[in-house]
């Protein structure tokens, strides 16, 4: 098979708790992500399923009345049981169904504190994507994709996706790459600790010249979905803010407000210049908000806020995950930290970060010139003038590199003559 795949065909999908992150082309790396897609679906009730198809709508009132087994319901008026419609939805159609239905249409996620918690729902969400939102045609596919992971998920997992991708979307080719390694890419560097704030966990992983130390990798359970949870409860404590909104808010509205207004303090206790309180208007509404705006990511910090017993502090994993690689390497992690991941958008978070581990850092009157003395943060180059203040966008523009680089040599992915020789296993001969 000859590979004639071009750049302005490669697809990057960033897997994401809360959000998928996607693009097409890769000509141009400093470019935002075309499609950000909430991992969110929806399950269409049979009798909706049943609607999208032609013959369901032309069937009469009189023929929905007569029972399933009567004699005079013919074979052309039955209900027909294969749904000719999408048994998901997602995307503009899902917010849509949403608001028509004002809180009652249940929806889910497929990736939950970054797990995969249903693959039908996940392969949806990417559908929508690659059919959808690319317009890509299954049976003439030219697009290879490159499909981001955490550290967590393990070969079997990989072998569902090279399944999906290539039985269910055809794809020419397939990339599966480590969201880790990824973001530090992004960052310009092959040796780094990559910090990953996401919606349900946090994840630390210590890299060594492209090599991820697996034994040394950290997971913190919290997360933006726990930030939200906790900012949400001390509203719910703040009276004033209560009188003055009028209503009680839910926590759509505590992410929009941790969103926009919230930040991090090198100490919560003292606000130095900060105002007391922030007056805001959110839908027409005017209030104003309290100390409890520096309190959003306490949580991550102090671990039993939101009594998690025996869950390593923030700082605490950062400290665990360096000191478990090889003496001569922690230097090179320390200075070369990446702070990636939604949450870490929050002004002040990477100062606290940093303030916090300075306890760590062992100091002496012969200390040499080459001990560390403060940890240092990476960040996405300057010269990606779209992206050097999106470090929540590191993770996608690696991958972004990484297709750039990987898909013009067929043998540096899975391409579809391997998958069509060994089938799903075709990934235990790649180095992911």
């Amino acid at each position: 098979m000859h590979f004639t795949l071009k750049e302005e065909s490669y697809v990057i999908i960033d897997n994401g708790s809360w959000r998928i992150k996607a693009g097409i082309g890769v000509t141009d790396t400093n470019q935002f992500p075309s499609v950000l897609l909430q991992t969110e679906v929806g399950k269409l009730p049979e009798i909706e399923v049943e609607k999208q198809s032609s013959e369901i709508s032309q069937v009469s009132e009189n023929t929905k009345q007569t029972a399933p087994n009567s004699p005079e319901k013919s074979e052309k008026d039955a209900p027909i049981k294969t749904a000719k419609g999408p048994k998901y939805v997602c995307g503009m159609q899902l917010k849509e169904l949403k608001e028509q239905h004002k809180g009652k249409f249940v929806t889910s996620f497929p990736i939950k504190r970054g797990n995969i918690e249903n693959w039908d729902e996940l392969e949806a969400l990417w559908r929508h994507i690659l059919l959808k939102e690319f317009n890509i045609k299954r049976s003439r596919n030219e697009c290879p994709v490159i499909v981001t992971v955490p550290s967590t998920w393990n070969k079997v997992q990989y072998e569902r996706i090279a399944l999906i991708f290539f039985e269910t979307f055809n794809s020419p080719g397939l990339y599966i790459a480590n969201q880790a390694l990824m973001s530090l890419y992004g960052c310009g560097n092959i040796s780094g600790l990559v910090v990953d704030i996401g919606y349900g966990k946090t994840e630390i992983t210590p890299i060594l010249e492209c090599s991820i130390q697996h034994h040394a990798i950290q997971i913190v359970p919290i997360g933006g979905q726990d930030f939200d949870e906790y900012f949400h409860s001390l509203l719910l404590l703040d009276t004033q803010f209560l009188e003055e909104y009028g209503e009680t808010p839910d926590k759509d509205f505590a992410r929009a407000l941790k969103e926009s207004i919230c930040e991090v303090l090198l100490d919560t206790n003292n606000l130095e210049d900060k105002p007391v309180r922030m007056e805001l208007e959110y839908h027409g509404k005017k209030f104003t908000v309290g100390p409890e705006r520096f309190h959003v990511a306490e949580p991550i910090f102090d671990t039993m806020l939101i009594n998690r017993q025996g869950v390593l502090s923030l700082t605490e994993a950062i400290y665990l995950a360096i000191y478990s690689c090889e003496p001569d390497k922690r230097n090179t992690l320390w200075e070369n930290i990446v702070l990636t991941g939604g949450s870490s958008l929050m002004k002040g978070l990477k100062e606290r970060i940093k303030n916090d581990l300075a306890p760590y850092f062992t100091f002496s009157d012969n200390t040499g010139e080459y001990q560390v003395k403060e940890a240092k943060f990476l960040k996405v180059p300057d010269y990606f003038t779209n992206l050097k203040d999106r470090q929540d966008l590191a993770g996608f523009l690696g991958a972004s590199i990484t297709a750039k680089l990987s898909f013009p040599d067929p043998k540096s992915f899975i391409n579809k003559v391997d998958y069509n020789e060994h089938g799903p296993s075709v990934i235990h001969t790649k180095s992911y």
